[in-house]
């Protein structure tokens, strides 16, 4: 086999903000015709290597060598000069354009009219764009808006315009993170065939399972330092988790069935059925993206269309609004984390907001109190750093969704509705975000928590809620020893299922 040549090279990369080491003395190459995973918790460095090689950031020390030569890029427009292209998790797209618009941005073709006047030449535009996308075998009408397109035809349109600007090294910042099981299997397609086009392929995921699915060769950086580097055939998931953390994580799936308690919560749907969970109950909802399992949370939290009828803990309320939910003991996690924090407030603010009543006496607020209640579950939810002053922007996701966490904890709910709490953290995070919610379930309070990754529904449910366009299509129970070849045939099935 011949081996491949590298054609994006760090060598000894070094970089430090303050007081954190972000990177120190990393050395990584990415060969042509290669997809090369890069893999670690948040704030292993992985983001601020890809942005030095993008030309957003420039390193402290050693160099960086596209395709043998030295080079320091001193903007992300240098960078593309080079042949460097990001996709970040954010897609920059002009979403009122069209395909074509956007494949050929910066690259529109022109013709003179009337021997005089130039203008754009849609009919080059069309064609141009039609040879880009038929590489990837995609059927796509070029003169589609993009804001009518899925978010993985995005993605898709995204690597056409990397091409069209002479790609030779794609960057790929979690690209999977937003898309079903389909539409991720759809992208591999499109990432393997780069291969054959002499692209390299730097692909950043927190999926372990699809990191061995399409990589080819494997780095593992810890810390700001390369723990492994590039690793053929990767190595299996527990063997990576450790790598990638420094230790063997504890398991946190359930492994039996749990000991349930009485009724908790009954959610009456029109048209629909009802929806139990017990005390010490997780309810995992699975589906496919659409399915309406967002929806549903919000519906609960009184955040969504009114109409359902809630009982909590026996007692039919009336939740109209998110403030009816948290006084009855409700709480929120939502998908998106910047819905759920006030990221200018630091990490003491964003956890007593809610839950000022519960620190303030007829002399006013106890700050004393306060200091100290906010330590206390800083050290017990594992937020870092250990800082109630930090603001809540400058950590990490995993860390973001442990502040929200702990607000709940701090106001004493009986009931947690998780909507994709461990979307975009690395597996340490994860981990321990798991635990916590065996924790919060053992002391009696009930779950009910939306995922897309199957494995993780069927790790930590007691009973799992599949959902189709919004309606609930069946009901399984780990009592009945279920596994995700009956979740997927469960999602497959016909409304009306459940039991």
């Amino acid at each position: 086999m011949t081996k491949k040549q590298p054609y994006a090279l760090a060598d000894q990369i070094s970089k430090r903000f303050y007081g954190t080491q972000a990177l120190d003395k990393v050395s990584i190459a990415f060969n042509a015709g290669e997809v090369h995973a890069l893999v670690g918790e948040n704030g292993a460095g992985k983001s601020t290597l890809m942005k030095i090689f993008g030309g957003i950031l420039q390193p402290d020390s050693g160099r960086i060598l596209i395709d043998g030569a030295p080079v320091r890029f001193r903007s992300p427009r240098e960078a593309l000069a080079a042949g460097i292209v990001v996709i970040p998790q954010e897609i920059q797209m002009v979403p009122a354009q069209t395909v074509a618009e956007n494949v050929l941005l910066g690259k529109i073709p022109s013709k003179t009219y009337l021997g005089i006047l130039k203008g754009v030449d849609r009919a080059a535009m069309h064609d141009q764009t039609n040879l880009l996308l038929r590489r990837f075998f995609i059927e796509i009408d070029p003169d589609t808006k993009v804001e009518d397109l899925s978010f993985a035809e995005r993605q898709i349109i995204m690597i056409a315009r990397a091409l069209n600007h002479r790609a030779k090294f794609l960057i790929l910042d979690e690209p999977t993170a937003a898309l079903e099981t389909r539409e991720a299997e759809r992208l591999f397609e499109v990432i393997d065939s780069l291969k054959s086009l002499d692209v390299a392929v730097a692909f950043v995921s927190h999926r372990l399972e699809e990191v061995a699915e399409i990589s080819d060769v494997c780095t593992i950086l810890r810390d700001g330092r390369n723990v492994e580097h590039g690793l053929e055939g990767v190595p299996d998931q527990n063997e990576m988790i450790r790598l990638i953390t420094g230790r063997d994580l504890d398991q946190t799936h359930l492994d039996g069935a749990r000991t349930l308690g009485g009724p908790l919560l009954l959610v009456d749907r029109p048209h629909d059925h009802t929806v139990s969970v017990a005390k010490s109950e997780i309810l995992g909802l699975a589906g496919l993206l659409g399915g309406g399992m967002t929806e549903f949370l919000r519906e609960v939290f009184g955040a969504g269309p009114s109409g359902v009828s809630i009982t909590l803990n026996g007692l039919t309320i009336d939740i109209s609004s998110p403030a009816d939910a948290i006084r009855h003991g409700i709480g929120l996690v939502p998908g998106e984390r910047s819905q759920g924090l006030i990221m200018g407030l630091t990490v003491r603010e964003n956890i007593v907001l809610p839950n000022l009543n519960k620190f303030q006496d007829a002399k006013g607020l106890d700050y004393k109190l306060i200091d100290d209640f906010v330590t206390d579950l800083i050290e017990a939810v594992d937020i870092r750093p250990r800082d109630p002053a930090k603001a809540v922007k400058e950590l990490s996701g995993g860390n973001q969704q442990k502040v929200i966490f702990a607000r709940w904890l701090a106001g004493h709910v009986d009931l947690l509705l998780l909507d994709e709490p461990t979307h975009g953290i690395d597996v340490g995070a994860k981990s321990q975000l798991h635990g916590l919610m065996n924790e919060f379930a053992g002391r009696g309070g009930g779950i009910v928590f939306a995922s897309s990754e199957m494995t993780e529904i069927l790790s930590i449910s007691d009973n799992v809620l599949a959902m189709r366009s919004g309606e609930i299509v069946a009901r399984i129970s780990r009592q009945d020893g279920y596994n995700e070849k009956a979740l997927l045939e469960a999602l497959g099935g016909k409304a009306g299922a459940a039991k």
